[in-house]
């Protein structure tokens, strides 16, 4: 190709980009726009996201979470007062005075991350002395947490050892002693009795150990009754 074939075609293409251009200015004359008007709109459209549900949905960035759950949600036939769900109260409230029940959410651990990744001392060597005394630091916190847990042992045993005498001498006084007239009563009645009578209800009144773990734990229930009402009373007297 001649350099004058060359120059012919680079005109031909010079006059189609004329032409090309002048239609695109009658286009946006009749839509009352200008160059200017639709950079500004170019700019708007790159900071917009195309809803998967509807091409024709250009939403923000910051929006496009929430127009996404409500466009599925009219994408399978739900309304979005149908499909609007109030949110679970927490329970939060019916733990909050238990010592063993943590409260986690979102918010709370993501403090705590960053509050531990701000304070975090991992690739920094502690000194000899740095390391003395974190170690004296907490062995003090063991040494007082110890004392003061054998401490209030201490005092639950002498406080138990008290309310026990306590409990004790109230039974004796609840059972009390057989009078003369009951004494004589029980011995009249065993003496009307016939010898063969007697002899048998020996070998009836023998004892199995099933009935003597029987016996057993009803003594230990009539003795824990007596302590419960032992705690009502001084708690009454209170």
């Amino acid at each position: 190709m001649s350099f004058t074939e060359r120059q012919e075609l680079i005109q031909s293409y010079e006059n189609q980009i004329d032409e090309y251009e002048k239609k695109f200015e009658e286009l946006l004359t009749e839509l009352s726009w200008d160059f200017e008007t639709l950079k500004i709109r170019k700019q708007e459209t790159d900071g917009l996201m195309t809803c998967p549900f509807n091409a024709a949905h250009k939403v923000p960035v910051k929006s496009y979470e929430r127009h996404h759950k409500s466009c599925e949600l009219k994408q399978y036939g739900i309304t979005s007062e149908r499909g609007r769900r109030k949110q679970v109260p927490s329970s939060a409230f019916f733990y909050q005075n238990s010592p063993v029940v943590l409260s986690l959410n979102k918010e709370e651990l993501q403090k705590t991350a960053a509050d531990g990744s701000a304070n975090s001392s991992v690739g920094q060597g502690l000194t000899v002395s740095q390391r003395l005394e974190e170690y004296e630091k907490e062995m003090a916190a063991f040494n007082r947490i110890r004392s003061e847990r054998k401490q209030q042992r201490r005092d639950d045993y002498q406080n138990f050892d008290e309310i026990w005498e306590a409990v004790q001498k109230k039974k004796g006084e609840n059972q009390g002693y057989k009078s003369r007239a009951e004494l004589l009563a029980e011995q009249r009645d065993y003496k009307r009795r016939r010898k063969s009578y007697r002899a048998k209800n020996i070998k009836i009144t023998q004892r199995t150990p099933t009935q003597v773990h029987r016996d057993l734990i009803a003594a230990y229930m009539e003795d824990f009754k007596l302590l419960k009402e032992f705690e009502m009373e001084s708690q009454s007297g209170y």
